[in-house]
């Protein structure tokens, strides 16, 4: 591998989103005014990301998508020692799991901490990047090449209207990747003549009340809505995926799941009222709720940026899950579904000014892409699906701690997410035993009661 010489003159990096994400990117690149010089694009009128509540759903009053799936009595699922950034932990007094308005004043406190907020344009919205080939001027000359283009940034302001255009020699997108609803595809599901809604949608269990409803899906954000839903609704129904992650299944058979609460296979036809399930069973729910995950989008990319995203769940092509394989100056923060991904841009983004400072360099387009391949088709092979490409949830290979080890190895840096695995492990561990009580957990040596597969 050939290194990039250090460039004379600073780089200047737009960064998409003012999300956690975001805003550790900017606290970054502002503790390097020598080397960087960034703007941050939000288009709503707060940062904080998904963690900014909204009581809309559907489109917000600029007419874009509300982009949180928080509802208004959600509690964290991870304790705070999982989730808090390494340098700035939650105020001692803290429970260990909180209130999502605790979380949000905690992002507030990260920003104002690190004067962050004069660096974000807020009420933006980033309309397009489009990459672009200029001449460097001498000064820059040293960090242009083919695999380091320029990008063309087209914003509009929500607030007052104009648009605005900006060449930048970087684009670190941290945009998120739990807004744009994913549904599967099941034959007749639009013939539903219930209620029905994604759980990003979601907001209170009153409407529901006395209400049978079937809720889609085996992961978190089911498991969660069910225990605000069940106390109000007359049945909950959990359907399961094949790929039952927390052991819901086994709960229910035990009888540790609410009394109005039960599982059941995944459908495979619904007609009209009747939904009917893999095992042959048929149901008529007042209401279905698909808690069936999110998709990856980012409509600002011109096709010049050559991303694609297949059926919605796989990022091509991408390095180490951040990196373009082609253009090495288009870097996406946040994207693998580690269970640690609130901090995990304390890994990624030194990593990404890392490669835009010439300090790492990548191994050749073709090298990068057949190690990307072949870590794909070894999760085909081991019975993943094509949504998992960066999912890290199938231990040993693809476990949570496999992906924050790969990267900092790569890049010759300390792993700073190390200190959590134990405090992660110990509550999966509580959750496989018993999730509707794990919140109780004490750190504890806790063994797995089930163990997850594809």
């Amino acid at each position: 591998m050939v290194a990039y010489r250090l460039y004379m003159a600073p780089l200047r990096v737009a960064v998409i989103g003012a999300g956690p994400s975001g805003l550790i990117a900017a606290r970054m690149l502002a503790s390097r005014p020598q080397d960087f010089d960034f703007e941050v694009y939000e288009r709503r009128d707060n940062i904080g990301g998904t963690w900014m509540y909204s009581e809309k759903t559907g489109l917000t009053e600029n007419g874009y998508p509300v982009h949180s799936s928080i509802y208004k009595n959600l509690i964290t699922n991870l304790p705070t020692d999982v989730m808090e950034f390494p340098d700035f932990p939650f105020p001692s007094d803290s429970k260990k799991f909180m209130h999502w308005k605790e979380v949000r004043d905690y992002i507030f406190a990260y920003a104002d901490q690190f004067n962050l907020r004069k660096d974000i344009q807020l009420n933006t919205d980033v309309k397009s990047v489009k990459r672009i080939t200029t001449k460097p001027v001498p000064s820059e000359a040293a960090h242009q090449s083919p695999n380091r283009p320029q990008w063309l940034v087209r914003t509009t302001a929500l607030q007052g209207g104009g648009s605005k255009e900006k060449v930048f020699d970087a684009v670190l997108v941290c945009s998120g990747h739990y807004s744009v609803p994913h549904y599967p595809d099941i034959p007749g599901q639009e013939s539903f003549n219930g209620v029905h809604l994604h759980s990003h949608d979601y907001r209170h269990p009153e409407p529901y009340a006395g209400k049978r409803v079937l809720l889609m899906g085996a992961f978190q954000s089911a498991f969660d809505i069910m225990k605000d839903l069940y106390p109000h609704a007359s049945e909950v129904i959990i359907s399961l995926s094949e790929l039952d992650g927390l052991c819901l299944g086994e709960l229910y058979k035990k009888g540790l799941l609410p009394h109005n609460v039960r599982t059941t296979t995944f459908p495979q036809a619904i007609n009209g009222s009747v939904v009917t399930f893999t095992d042959g069973d048929t149901l008529e729910p007042d209401v279905i709720i698909f808690c069936t995950g999110y998709e990856y989008s980012f409509p600002f990319l011109d096709a010049s940026c050559d991303v694609t995203v297949s059926e919605g769940k796989r990022i091509q092509p991408l390095f180490k899950h951040m990196i373009h394989s082609r253009y090495h100056t288009l870097m996406f923060i946040g994207m693998p579904f580690t269970g640690l991904e609130f901090p995990l841009a304390y890994l990624q983004v030194p990593i990404a000014l890392m490669i835009l400072d010439g300090s790492l360099a990548l191994p050749s387009e073709q090298d990068i892409n057949k190690e990307t391949e072949a870590d794909y088709r070894d999760r085909l092979a081991s019975g993943q699906k094509p949504r998992h490409a960066h999912k890290y949830a199938f231990p040993p290979r693809w476990s949570y701690t496999v992906y924050c080890d790969e990267i900092a190895t790569f890049a010759k840096i300390d792993n700073v997410m190390q200190p959590k695995y134990r405090s992660f492990e110990v509550v999966i561990a509580a959750m496989l035993k018993n999730m509707m009580t794990y919140r109780d957990y004490s750190v504890s040596d806790s063994h797995l009661e089930c163990h997850h597969s594809p």
